[in-house]
């Protein structure tokens, strides 16, 4: 009888391995945040603990992760020269041969393996951290004077404001020419999601918003974040820039959008999607 459990929980979080076939292990193995896959027929595959000891590798800052659909995950990081029928991917262009589910569970991997790396030292006195042993708590302790850091998830909004039937769409600095997307930023301290995404549309565009509604939610570990992602209506104002971040911002009809923006697994093309194929 199939596990229903599985589909219904498909990551169990854990420090210590949770099932015993242990040559099956998945293996997210980083370099300069990279992601090591196996090459194949169909892309790329992640490898399993069997293919990586057959390879001439150190990995450190080994960690489990806990299970994906009943098989134990790991992550590290790589060091030295790989075998050419593997390679090192940039986890963004991993994401676009991947199902949404896989790609969170290596966004959880390079999170994990990200943390570890960023706690080796003591933020009070200098000595070493170590991962708590105790309990199921993932948390570094230092060996010294027992300060304890757990992991920080860095929120930030992501908003599609609409006008009628428009949608606000923004060029970023950092974008190619010609490529668009919609308003995002970090939540600053003490600040509600609400109040941050008034804050940043007026701040970036000068545009006022009204219903914000929740829309979903994504870990995006470039470096930690977290990306709430809402809707929202437009209240009034006019599109001024500030041409420091925002260079350019309009309202683009469904007609208008395509190929002004990159389809992808990202919860800015499901809010775009959500536009294009509301009624």
């Amino acid at each position: 009888m199939k596990d229903k459990s599985k589909e219904y929980i498909k990551f169990e979080p854990s420090k210590k391995p949770l099932y015993n076939d242990y040559n099956e292990d998945f293996q997210y193995l980083f370099h300069e945040d990279k992601l090591l896959v196996k090459k194949d027929e169909k892309g790329f595959a992640i490898p399993k603990r069997r293919e990586i000891e057959g390879l001439d590798i150190q990995v450190r800052h080994s960690q489990c992760l806990g299970a994906y659909r009943g098989v134990n995950c790991y992550c590290g990081e790589v060091l030295g020269d790989i075998r050419e029928d593997y390679s090192f991917v940039d986890l963004r262009t991993y994401s676009q041969n991947l199902g949404e589910d896989d790609f969170l569970v290596s966004a959880k991997a390079l999170l994990l393996l990200d943390f570890v790396r960023s706690n080796q030292r003591c933020g009070i006195c200098g000595s070493p951290m170590e991962m708590k042993r105790e309990d199921n708590d993932r948390a570094m302790i230092c060996v010294n004077c027992s300060h304890t850091v757990w992991p920080r998830t860095s929120p930030a909004i992501i908003v599609a404001v609409t006008k009628g039937d428009k949608l606000l769409l923004a060029h970023n600095k950092m974008f190619p020419k010609g490529m668009y997307s919609l308003i995002a930023g970090f939540v600053e301290m003490g600040e509600t999601f609400e109040d941050c995404v008034k804050r940043e549309v007026y701040e970036e565009t000068g545009i006022k918003v009204h219903n914000i509604k929740y829309f979903g939610s994504q870990p995006w570990p470039f470096p930690n974040s977290m990306m709430i992602g809402f809707t929202a209506d437009y209240l009034e104002g006019e599109i001024i820039v500030d041409n420091e971040e925002i260079l350019d911002a309009k309202w683009f009809s469904k007609d208008e959008i395509p190929g002004v923006y990159r389809k992808s697994i990202s919860i800015s093309s499901k809010l775009i999607e959500w536009f294009l194929n509301r009624d």
